[in-house]
């Protein structure tokens, strides 16, 4: 797998309270830069793996479509989605944890699960830096939500 972005934020929250926000990713729009649109695309419970979305994101000049898939999801510790966009296959990983000061301490990571793709080829190079900065303003955006909440 290649890495597409990493970032980490410590969210003055309830574990759990950002663990149930996060694993129903109807939620993603309201705190990721550059979803569009993302609806549940089966009758599972948020959380649960087999749990599919139908996500619609804006890359740059253009906008595609993917159905993404929880495919591990552990309460308070992971929760782990993949993707089938076009030549990326992504993979959202985040993991919890609680800090001394019982901050949710929440690690968040992009991926491309594609074999074909390597750090040097050009989507891989193109994306990174895009999906640096979203996951940036993405994790600021999650602590403030949840803060508020």
């Amino acid at each position: 797998m290649i890495e597409l972005a990493t970032t980490s934020v410590a969210i003055a929250a309830p574990i759990g309270k950002v663990f149930n926000y996060v694993s129903n990713m109807e939620n993603y729009i309201d705190w990721f830069p550059g979803v569009l649109e993302i609806k549940s695309a089966n009758n599972l419970a948020h959380g649960d793996v087999g749990k599919q979305y139908l996500e619609m994101l804006s890359l740059g000049d253009a906008n595609a479509q993917m159905l993404i898939e929880v495919h591990r999801s552990e309460v308070n510790k992971l929760f782990l989605m993949k993707g089938d966009l076009t030549g990326l296959l992504t993979q959202m990983t985040v993991r919890f944890a609680v800090d001394e000061e019982n901050h949710c301490i929440v690690n968040l990571q992009y991926h491309s699960r594609n074999p074909e793709l390597t750090c040097a080829s050009e989507i891989v190079i193109a994306l990174r830096e895009d999906l640096a900065a979203r996951a940036e303003l993405g994790a600021a955006k999650l602590k403030k939500v949840l803060e508020q909440m």
